[in-house]
Protein backbone atom coordinates (compact mmCIF):
# COMPACT_ATOMS: atom_id res chain seq x y z
CA UNK A 1 0.00 0.00 0.00
CA UNK A 2 2.80 2.48 0.98
CA UNK A 3 4.64 1.14 -2.23
CA UNK A 4 1.21 2.73 -4.07
CA UNK A 5 0.89 6.02 -2.16
CA UNK A 6 4.19 6.82 -2.55
CA UNK A 7 4.84 7.82 -6.03
CA UNK A 8 1.04 10.04 -6.04
CA UNK A 9 2.61 11.94 -3.09
CA UNK A 10 5.71 12.76 -4.90
CA UNK A 11 3.84 13.65 -8.25
CA UNK A 12 1.72 16.16 -5.98
CA UNK A 13 4.92 17.67 -4.33
CA UNK A 14 6.51 18.38 -7.71
CA UNK A 15 3.41 19.86 -8.98
CA UNK A 16 3.21 22.09 -5.71
CA UNK A 17 6.79 23.12 -6.23
CA UNK A 18 6.11 23.90 -9.71
CA UNK A 19 3.48 25.88 -9.11
CA UNK A 20 5.09 27.49 -6.45
CA UNK A 21 8.27 28.37 -8.91
CA UNK A 22 5.82 29.66 -11.28
CA UNK A 23 4.60 31.65 -8.96
CA UNK A 24 7.66 33.41 -7.94
CA UNK A 25 8.60 34.18 -11.27
CA UNK A 26 5.52 36.30 -11.91
CA UNK A 27 6.43 39.73 -11.30
CA UNK A 28 4.55 42.91 -10.74
CA UNK A 29 5.20 46.51 -10.81
CA UNK A 30 5.76 46.41 -7.09
CA UNK A 31 8.44 43.55 -7.16
CA UNK A 32 10.19 44.92 -10.19
CA UNK A 33 10.48 48.38 -8.45
CA UNK A 34 12.03 46.72 -4.99
CA UNK A 35 14.09 44.91 -7.19
CA UNK A 36 15.41 47.92 -8.71
CA UNK A 37 16.23 49.55 -5.50
CA UNK A 38 18.04 47.06 -4.16
CA UNK A 39 20.26 46.30 -7.03
CA UNK A 40 20.76 49.98 -8.24
CA UNK A 41 24.45 50.95 -8.09
CA UNK A 42 23.37 54.59 -7.71
CA UNK A 43 21.47 53.54 -4.91
CA UNK A 44 24.12 51.43 -3.26
CA UNK A 45 26.23 54.49 -4.21
CA UNK A 46 23.88 57.13 -2.01
CA UNK A 47 24.02 54.93 0.52
CA UNK A 48 27.84 55.31 0.66
CA UNK A 49 27.21 58.62 0.68
CA UNK A 50 24.77 58.67 3.51
CA UNK A 51 27.05 56.29 5.48
CA UNK A 52 30.00 59.29 4.92
CA UNK A 53 27.67 61.93 6.28
CA UNK A 54 27.21 60.38 9.58
CA UNK A 55 30.22 59.45 10.06
CA UNK A 56 31.43 63.52 9.86
CA UNK A 57 27.75 63.61 11.94
CA UNK A 58 29.07 61.32 14.88
CA UNK A 59 32.61 62.83 14.85
CA UNK A 60 31.05 66.53 15.07
CA UNK A 61 29.06 65.12 18.36
CA UNK A 62 31.93 64.04 19.90
CA UNK A 63 34.26 67.23 19.16
CA UNK A 64 32.31 68.34 22.12
CA UNK A 65 34.40 66.34 24.40
CA UNK A 66 37.53 65.76 25.47
CA UNK A 67 40.08 63.99 23.80
CA UNK A 68 42.63 61.44 25.48
CA UNK A 69 46.00 60.90 24.14
CA UNK A 70 49.04 57.95 25.67
CA UNK A 71 52.43 58.11 24.34
CA UNK A 72 55.52 55.68 25.59
CA UNK A 73 58.95 56.32 24.71
CA UNK A 74 62.17 53.81 24.99
CA UNK A 75 65.35 55.08 24.46
CA UNK A 76 69.24 53.63 25.03
CA UNK A 77 71.25 56.84 25.05
CA UNK A 78 75.76 57.03 24.75
CA UNK A 79 77.60 59.90 25.93
CA UNK A 80 77.21 62.84 27.58
CA UNK A 81 73.27 63.15 28.20
CA UNK A 82 70.71 64.18 30.64
CA UNK A 83 68.88 61.68 32.81
CA UNK A 84 65.38 62.56 32.59
CA UNK A 85 64.69 60.72 36.35
CA UNK A 86 67.35 63.78 37.89
CA UNK A 87 67.82 66.21 35.43
CA UNK A 88 71.31 66.21 36.03
CA UNK A 89 74.31 65.21 32.79
CA UNK A 90 75.76 62.03 32.83
CA UNK A 91 78.69 60.75 30.89
CA UNK A 92 77.41 56.62 30.83
CA UNK A 93 75.13 54.93 28.33
CA UNK A 94 71.20 54.12 30.32
CA UNK A 95 68.41 53.00 29.42
CA UNK A 96 64.87 55.63 29.73
CA UNK A 97 61.26 54.40 29.19
CA UNK A 98 58.70 57.18 29.88
CA UNK A 99 55.00 57.42 29.70
CA UNK A 100 52.41 60.01 28.81
CA UNK A 101 48.58 61.01 29.30
CA UNK A 102 47.41 64.63 27.54
CA UNK A 103 44.20 65.23 27.69
CA UNK A 104 42.69 68.77 25.64
CA UNK A 105 38.98 70.26 25.73
CA UNK A 106 37.75 73.18 24.03
CA UNK A 107 36.34 75.84 26.41
CA UNK A 108 35.54 78.58 23.64
CA UNK A 109 35.18 78.93 19.78
CA UNK A 110 32.54 81.38 19.25
CA UNK A 111 30.19 78.48 18.38
CA UNK A 112 32.40 76.59 15.70
CA UNK A 113 31.53 72.86 17.40
CA UNK A 114 27.97 73.63 17.48
CA UNK A 115 27.63 75.36 14.33
CA UNK A 116 29.60 72.39 12.74
CA UNK A 117 27.50 69.69 14.67
CA UNK A 118 24.56 71.48 13.09
CA UNK A 119 26.26 71.67 9.41
CA UNK A 120 26.32 68.18 9.63
CA UNK A 121 23.35 67.51 10.52
CA UNK A 122 22.14 69.29 7.60
CA UNK A 123 24.27 67.22 5.27
CA UNK A 124 23.11 64.13 6.45
CA UNK A 125 19.97 64.86 6.03
CA UNK A 126 20.40 66.07 2.58
CA UNK A 127 22.23 62.81 1.43
CA UNK A 128 19.13 61.25 2.60
CA UNK A 129 16.79 62.91 0.94
CA UNK A 130 18.96 62.96 -2.28
CA UNK A 131 18.68 59.21 -1.99
CA UNK A 132 14.96 59.59 -1.65
CA UNK A 133 15.01 61.57 -5.15
CA UNK A 134 17.38 58.89 -6.43
CA UNK A 135 14.25 55.87 -5.50
CA UNK A 136 11.22 58.01 -6.63
CA UNK A 137 13.37 58.73 -10.00
CA UNK A 138 14.40 55.22 -10.37
CA UNK A 139 10.44 54.13 -9.97
CA UNK A 140 9.68 55.78 -12.80
CA UNK A 141 12.05 54.77 -15.42
CA UNK A 142 11.13 51.07 -13.76
CA UNK A 143 7.30 51.83 -14.63
CA UNK A 144 7.94 53.07 -18.15
CA UNK A 145 9.57 49.93 -19.06
CA UNK A 146 7.18 48.13 -17.19
CA UNK A 147 4.05 49.91 -19.19
CA UNK A 148 6.39 49.36 -22.40
CA UNK A 149 6.26 45.68 -21.58
CA UNK A 150 2.54 45.91 -21.26
CA UNK A 151 1.62 47.88 -24.49
CA UNK A 152 4.32 45.12 -26.25
CA UNK A 153 1.82 42.60 -25.42
CA UNK A 154 -0.79 44.08 -26.33
CA UNK A 155 0.12 44.76 -29.43
CA UNK A 156 0.97 41.14 -30.18
CA UNK A 157 -3.05 40.69 -29.39
CA UNK A 158 -3.75 43.21 -31.63
CA UNK A 159 -1.62 41.44 -34.46
CA UNK A 160 -2.65 37.58 -33.30
CA UNK A 161 -6.31 39.30 -33.44
CA UNK A 162 -5.40 40.87 -37.25
CA UNK A 163 -4.38 36.97 -38.01
CA UNK A 164 -7.27 35.58 -37.37
CA UNK A 165 -9.17 37.95 -39.09
CA UNK A 166 -7.53 37.67 -42.17
CA UNK A 167 -7.62 33.78 -42.27
CA UNK A 168 -11.00 33.51 -41.26
CA UNK A 169 -11.63 36.21 -44.33
CA UNK A 170 -9.39 33.87 -46.76
CA UNK A 171 -11.20 30.66 -45.48
CA UNK A 172 -14.77 32.22 -46.74
CA UNK A 173 -13.55 33.63 -50.06
CA UNK A 174 -12.15 29.82 -50.49
CA UNK A 175 -15.28 28.80 -49.92
CA UNK A 176 -17.03 31.54 -52.24
CA UNK A 177 -14.63 30.54 -55.40
CA UNK A 178 -14.78 26.73 -54.78
CA UNK A 179 -18.49 27.52 -55.60
CA UNK A 180 -17.62 29.47 -58.64
CA UNK A 181 -19.19 33.10 -56.93
CA UNK A 182 -15.54 34.57 -56.89
CA UNK A 183 -12.84 34.30 -58.97
CA UNK A 184 -9.29 33.36 -58.15
CA UNK A 185 -8.01 36.18 -58.01
CA UNK A 186 -9.65 37.48 -55.09
CA UNK A 187 -7.60 35.14 -52.78
CA UNK A 188 -4.27 36.88 -53.61
CA UNK A 189 -5.02 39.81 -52.09
CA UNK A 190 -6.00 38.22 -48.93
CA UNK A 191 -3.04 35.67 -49.08
CA UNK A 192 -1.11 39.39 -48.97
CA UNK A 193 -2.82 40.65 -46.25
CA UNK A 194 -1.97 37.08 -44.22
CA UNK A 195 1.96 37.50 -45.05
CA UNK A 196 1.99 41.24 -44.28
CA UNK A 197 -0.01 40.18 -41.05
CA UNK A 198 2.54 37.30 -40.15
CA UNK A 199 5.35 40.08 -40.56
CA UNK A 200 3.48 42.63 -38.34
CA UNK A 201 3.24 39.63 -35.86
CA UNK A 202 6.60 39.15 -35.92
CA UNK A 203 8.12 42.57 -35.47
CA UNK A 204 5.39 42.88 -32.31
CA UNK A 205 6.87 40.05 -30.55
CA UNK A 206 10.40 41.33 -31.41
CA UNK A 207 9.01 44.48 -29.70
CA UNK A 208 8.02 42.82 -27.26
CA UNK A 209 10.62 40.86 -26.11
CA UNK A 210 13.44 44.27 -26.65
CA UNK A 211 11.02 45.73 -24.08
CA UNK A 212 11.76 42.99 -21.85
CA UNK A 213 15.17 42.71 -22.25
CA UNK A 214 15.11 46.83 -21.54
CA UNK A 215 13.43 46.26 -18.08
CA UNK A 216 15.45 43.44 -17.43
CA UNK A 217 18.67 45.39 -17.79
CA UNK A 218 17.37 48.12 -15.59
CA UNK A 219 16.71 45.44 -12.72
CA UNK A 220 19.80 44.12 -13.16
CA UNK A 221 18.44 40.17 -13.83
CA UNK A 222 20.72 37.84 -16.29
CA UNK A 223 19.53 38.07 -19.84
CA UNK A 224 19.16 34.17 -19.45
CA UNK A 225 16.24 34.54 -17.28
CA UNK A 226 12.75 34.23 -17.67
CA UNK A 227 10.30 36.41 -16.60
CA UNK A 228 7.07 36.52 -16.39
CA UNK A 229 5.45 39.87 -16.47
CA UNK A 230 2.08 40.17 -14.55
CA UNK A 231 -0.60 41.82 -17.14
CA UNK A 232 -3.49 43.83 -14.84
CA UNK A 233 -7.04 43.21 -15.83
CA UNK A 234 -7.39 46.75 -16.02
CA UNK A 235 -5.09 49.94 -15.09
CA UNK A 236 -7.65 52.34 -13.23
CA UNK A 237 -7.21 56.03 -13.92
CA UNK A 238 -7.65 57.93 -10.51
CA UNK A 239 -6.30 61.17 -11.39
CA UNK A 240 -8.03 63.29 -14.18
CA UNK A 241 -6.00 66.03 -15.50
CA UNK A 242 -8.45 68.37 -16.32
CA UNK A 243 -9.65 68.62 -12.58
CA UNK A 244 -6.20 69.37 -11.36
CA UNK A 245 -4.51 72.56 -10.85
CA UNK A 246 -1.10 74.34 -11.85
CA UNK A 247 -0.94 75.78 -8.45
CA UNK A 248 -2.25 72.89 -6.14
CA UNK A 249 -0.02 69.80 -8.11
CA UNK A 250 3.17 72.44 -7.62
CA UNK A 251 2.44 73.23 -4.48
CA UNK A 252 2.27 69.17 -3.39
CA UNK A 253 5.61 68.57 -5.62
CA UNK A 254 6.98 71.46 -3.26
CA UNK A 255 6.39 69.60 -0.21
CA UNK A 256 6.74 66.24 -1.07
CA UNK A 257 9.82 65.88 -3.67
CA UNK A 258 12.91 65.10 -1.93
CA UNK A 259 15.61 67.53 -4.41
CA UNK A 260 13.76 70.61 -3.07
CA UNK A 261 14.11 69.84 0.55
CA UNK A 262 17.39 68.51 0.37
CA UNK A 263 18.32 72.01 -1.55
CA UNK A 264 16.84 73.44 1.36
CA UNK A 265 18.64 71.20 3.67
CA UNK A 266 21.80 72.43 2.16
CA UNK A 267 20.76 75.92 1.82
CA UNK A 268 20.01 76.51 5.66
CA UNK A 269 24.19 74.51 5.95
CA UNK A 270 25.57 77.28 3.78
CA UNK A 271 24.26 79.64 6.21
CA UNK A 272 25.73 77.75 9.43
CA UNK A 273 28.87 77.37 7.47
CA UNK A 274 29.36 81.51 7.23
CA UNK A 275 28.55 81.32 10.70
CA UNK A 276 32.04 78.71 11.32
CA UNK A 277 33.75 80.60 8.98
CA UNK A 278 33.44 83.89 11.27
CA UNK A 279 34.57 82.52 14.42
CA UNK A 280 37.99 82.41 13.29
CA UNK A 281 37.99 86.25 13.68
CA UNK A 282 37.44 85.39 17.18
CA UNK A 283 39.83 83.65 20.16
CA UNK A 284 39.78 80.36 21.55
CA UNK A 285 40.39 79.06 24.82
CA UNK A 286 41.63 75.31 25.58
CA UNK A 287 42.22 73.66 28.82
CA UNK A 288 44.89 71.12 29.29
CA UNK A 289 45.76 68.28 31.51
CA UNK A 290 48.64 66.24 31.33
CA UNK A 291 49.99 62.89 33.20
CA UNK A 292 53.87 61.46 33.07
CA UNK A 293 56.33 59.51 34.99
CA UNK A 294 59.88 58.05 33.90
CA UNK A 295 62.85 55.18 34.18
CA UNK A 296 65.86 55.26 33.68
CA UNK A 297 68.40 52.03 34.99
CA UNK A 298 70.74 55.18 36.30
CA UNK A 299 68.22 55.82 39.18
CA UNK A 300 69.26 54.51 42.33
CA UNK A 301 67.46 54.57 45.74
CA UNK A 302 68.95 53.79 49.55
CA UNK A 303 68.24 51.00 51.18
CA UNK A 304 69.69 51.36 53.94
CA UNK A 305 73.33 52.49 55.78
CA UNK A 306 76.28 51.62 57.36
CA UNK A 307 77.07 53.16 60.62
CA UNK A 308 80.90 53.28 62.28
CA UNK A 309 82.91 54.98 64.44
CA UNK A 310 86.06 56.70 63.37
CA UNK A 311 88.70 57.62 65.65
CA UNK A 312 90.60 60.93 64.32
CA UNK A 313 93.34 62.57 66.42
CA UNK A 314 93.46 66.35 66.88
CA UNK A 315 95.45 69.03 68.50
CA UNK A 316 93.90 71.56 71.29
CA UNK A 317 96.30 73.90 72.82
CA UNK A 318 99.39 72.24 72.43
CA UNK A 319 97.73 69.03 73.96
CA UNK A 320 96.46 65.77 71.52
CA UNK A 321 93.43 64.47 71.69
CA UNK A 322 90.99 61.51 69.94
CA UNK A 323 87.80 62.86 68.63
CA UNK A 324 85.44 59.94 67.98
CA UNK A 325 82.92 60.85 65.08
CA UNK A 326 80.12 58.37 63.51
CA UNK A 327 79.37 58.21 59.86
CA UNK A 328 76.31 56.55 58.41
CA UNK A 329 77.01 55.42 54.88
CA UNK A 330 73.96 54.99 52.80
CA UNK A 331 73.22 51.41 51.26
CA UNK A 332 71.82 51.87 47.43
CA UNK A 333 70.78 49.94 45.07
CA UNK A 334 69.15 50.50 41.30
CA UNK A 335 65.41 51.25 42.14
CA UNK A 336 63.06 49.37 40.56
CA UNK A 337 60.68 49.89 37.69
CA UNK A 338 57.70 50.55 39.17
CA UNK A 339 58.87 52.21 42.27
CA UNK A 340 60.51 54.85 39.67
CA UNK A 341 57.05 54.95 37.89
CA UNK A 342 54.94 55.67 41.30
CA UNK A 343 58.40 58.21 42.49
CA UNK A 344 58.55 60.26 38.95
CA UNK A 345 55.07 60.80 38.24
CA UNK A 346 53.97 63.94 37.76
CA UNK A 347 50.70 65.94 36.68
CA UNK A 348 49.50 69.12 35.55
CA UNK A 349 46.95 71.63 33.89
CA UNK A 350 46.92 74.69 32.11
CA UNK A 351 44.58 77.15 30.20
CA UNK A 352 45.99 78.35 26.83
CA UNK A 353 44.33 81.16 24.64
CA UNK A 354 44.84 81.61 20.76
CA UNK A 355 44.15 84.89 19.39
CA UNK A 356 43.93 85.46 15.91
CA UNK A 357 46.01 88.71 14.55
CA UNK A 358 47.42 88.27 11.38
CA UNK A 359 46.43 85.53 9.04
CA UNK A 360 47.46 86.31 5.65
CA UNK A 361 43.34 86.94 4.60
CA UNK A 362 42.67 83.49 4.99
CA UNK A 363 39.91 84.04 7.69
CA UNK A 364 38.42 86.59 5.47
CA UNK A 365 38.84 84.31 2.34
CA UNK A 366 36.98 81.50 4.06
CA UNK A 367 34.20 84.18 4.94
CA UNK A 368 33.87 85.07 1.52
CA UNK A 369 33.57 81.50 -0.23
CA UNK A 370 30.79 80.80 2.45
CA UNK A 371 28.99 83.87 1.71
CA UNK A 372 29.25 83.36 -2.26
CA UNK A 373 28.22 79.14 -1.32
CA UNK A 374 25.05 81.02 -0.06
CA UNK A 375 24.50 82.54 -3.20
CA UNK A 376 24.92 79.52 -5.39
CA UNK A 377 22.51 77.39 -2.96
CA UNK A 378 20.05 80.53 -3.19
CA UNK A 379 20.27 80.17 -6.87
CA UNK A 380 19.76 76.59 -7.09
CA UNK A 381 16.77 76.81 -5.25
CA UNK A 382 15.55 79.68 -7.34
CA UNK A 383 16.38 77.46 -10.90
CA UNK A 384 14.86 74.04 -8.90
CA UNK A 385 11.78 75.59 -8.68
CA UNK A 386 11.67 77.38 -12.07
CA UNK A 387 12.60 74.01 -13.54
CA UNK A 388 9.53 72.07 -11.15
CA UNK A 389 7.35 74.93 -12.75
CA UNK A 390 7.70 74.14 -16.14
CA UNK A 391 7.64 70.43 -15.86
CA UNK A 392 4.18 70.68 -14.13
CA UNK A 393 3.38 72.79 -16.56
CA UNK A 394 4.24 70.29 -19.45
CA UNK A 395 3.11 67.26 -17.41
CA UNK A 396 -0.77 68.96 -16.76
CA UNK A 397 -1.22 69.97 -20.65
CA UNK A 398 0.61 66.47 -21.96
CA UNK A 399 -1.68 64.81 -19.55
CA UNK A 400 -4.79 66.63 -20.77
CA UNK A 401 -4.11 66.39 -24.45
CA UNK A 402 -3.18 62.64 -24.24
CA UNK A 403 -6.57 62.12 -22.05
CA UNK A 404 -8.80 64.00 -25.78
CA UNK A 405 -6.28 61.86 -28.14
CA UNK A 406 -7.23 58.76 -26.35
CA UNK A 407 -11.22 59.75 -26.98
CA UNK A 408 -10.56 60.66 -29.98
CA UNK A 409 -8.78 57.62 -31.24
CA UNK A 410 -11.73 55.54 -29.25
CA UNK A 411 -14.35 56.98 -31.18
CA UNK A 412 -11.98 56.81 -34.38
CA UNK A 413 -12.26 53.22 -33.80
CA UNK A 414 -16.11 52.79 -33.01
CA UNK A 415 -16.58 54.23 -36.40
CA UNK A 416 -13.72 52.24 -37.98
CA UNK A 417 -15.14 48.96 -36.57
CA UNK A 418 -18.61 49.97 -37.86
CA UNK A 419 -17.38 50.69 -41.16
CA UNK A 420 -15.18 47.72 -41.15
CA UNK A 421 -18.56 45.45 -40.06
CA UNK A 422 -20.21 47.41 -43.09
CA UNK A 423 -17.73 46.18 -45.41
CA UNK A 424 -17.57 42.48 -44.53
CA UNK A 425 -21.35 42.50 -45.06
CA UNK A 426 -20.81 43.76 -48.53
CA UNK A 427 -18.09 41.51 -49.26
CA UNK A 428 -19.93 38.52 -48.08
CA UNK A 429 -23.01 39.32 -50.39
CA UNK A 430 -20.65 40.23 -53.17
CA UNK A 431 -21.29 43.84 -53.03
CA UNK A 432 -17.83 45.21 -52.82
CA UNK A 433 -14.46 44.28 -53.72
CA UNK A 434 -11.37 42.56 -51.85
CA UNK A 435 -9.37 45.99 -52.77
CA UNK A 436 -12.35 48.06 -50.60
CA UNK A 437 -12.57 45.38 -47.50
CA UNK A 438 -8.67 45.32 -47.77
CA UNK A 439 -8.62 49.14 -47.27
CA UNK A 440 -11.41 49.21 -44.70
CA UNK A 441 -9.53 46.77 -42.75
CA UNK A 442 -6.12 48.60 -42.55
CA UNK A 443 -8.37 51.77 -41.39
CA UNK A 444 -9.82 49.41 -38.58
CA UNK A 445 -6.13 48.02 -37.48
CA UNK A 446 -4.66 51.63 -37.32
CA UNK A 447 -7.37 53.01 -35.68
CA UNK A 448 -6.84 49.75 -33.13
CA UNK A 449 -2.92 50.28 -33.07
CA UNK A 450 -3.44 54.32 -32.78
CA UNK A 451 -6.23 54.02 -29.85
CA UNK A 452 -3.79 51.32 -27.56
CA UNK A 453 -0.51 53.86 -28.53
CA UNK A 454 -2.87 56.61 -26.87
CA UNK A 455 -4.14 54.58 -24.12
CA UNK A 456 -1.00 53.50 -22.69
CA UNK A 457 0.54 57.45 -23.70
CA UNK A 458 -2.19 58.76 -21.25
CA UNK A 459 -1.60 56.30 -18.58
CA UNK A 460 2.13 57.35 -18.53
CA UNK A 461 1.30 60.96 -18.67
CA UNK A 462 -1.24 60.41 -15.93
CA UNK A 463 1.78 58.97 -14.14
CA UNK A 464 4.26 61.22 -14.47
CA UNK A 465 1.32 63.57 -13.32
CA UNK A 466 1.10 61.96 -10.01
CA UNK A 467 4.86 61.33 -9.73
CA UNK A 468 4.85 65.18 -9.46
CA UNK A 469 2.08 65.15 -6.84
CA UNK A 470 3.78 62.78 -4.80
CA UNK A 471 1.66 59.53 -5.01
CA UNK A 472 2.76 56.00 -4.66
CA UNK A 473 3.83 54.70 -8.34
CA UNK A 474 1.63 51.49 -8.64
CA UNK A 475 -0.90 50.12 -11.38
Amino acid sequence: MKNKILPYNIILIYLLSVGSISAQQVWTLEKCIDRALNSSFSIHQADFSVQQAEIDNDIAKLSKYPDLNGNVNVGLNFGRSVDPTTNSFITSSFFSNNYGLNSNITLFNAGRIKNTLALTGYDLEAAEQDKEQLKNDLALQVATLYLNVLFARENIDVAEKQNMLNQQQLDQMNKFINAGTRPKSDRLNLESQIAQGNQSLVTAKNNAQLAHIRLKQLLRIPPDKTIEISVPDDIPITTDPYIVSFKEVFEQAVETRPNLRANELRYKGAETNIEIAKSGYYPSIGLGLNLGTNYSNQAIEVIGTNDFVVDEELILNGMPFTLEQQVSIPITQTQRYGSQLSSFLSYGLGVGIQIPIYNKGQIKGSVQRAELNLETQKLNKQQLLETLSYEIQEAIANARAAKDRLAASELSLEAQGKAFANAQKKLELGAATTYEWENQKILLENAEVNKLIDKYDYIFKVKILEFYQGKLIKL
